[in-house]
């Protein structure tokens, strides 16, 4: 029988989630010229995402080595249904051919994410004084 570690999960959820988040932001702030060619939004407001992910993945980071655990998933977990739900939202939007397939899949990404912390959350052990 395998035992399945909360805190394992948790904490490589929200490493690789910041991991994510910096490389996305890097990417999305070095490409915002053709980035904006896929998605009808300005190119500063393009570039301010990918400065402003980065800074989320120096945040994630920070949660992860300054929080308990428990509270570091469920930030960034509900960070990160409200990003998936905005990335979405922009696909719709502002994206057009190509770019609204690109853009739902950052969406799921960031969804997956969301419900690996979940998991990771239903798996923790509750600590004393946690409900």
């Amino acid at each position: 029988m395998t035992y399945v570690d909360g805190e394992r999960i948790g904490r490589r959820s929200l490493g690789w989630d910041a991991a994510y988040c910096a490389v996305l932001g890097v990417a999305v702030l070095v490409a915002a010229p053709w980035v904006g060619s896929g998605i009808t939004l300005p190119l500063p407001v393009i570039a301010g995402v990918g400065a402003a992910v980065i800074v989320w993945a120096a945040i994630v980071v920070w949660l992860l080595r300054r929080l308990p655990l428990r509270t570091a998933l469920r930030l960034v977990m509900v960070a990160n249904v409200v990003a998936a739900v905005g990335v979405a939202s922009v696909s719709v939007a502002a994206a057009t051919g190509v770019a609204i397939v690109v853009v739902l899949a950052v969406a799921v990404e960031v969804a997956l994410f969301a419900a690996s912390q979940a998991a990771a959350l239903r798996l923790l052990r509750p600590a004393s004084g946690d409900r």
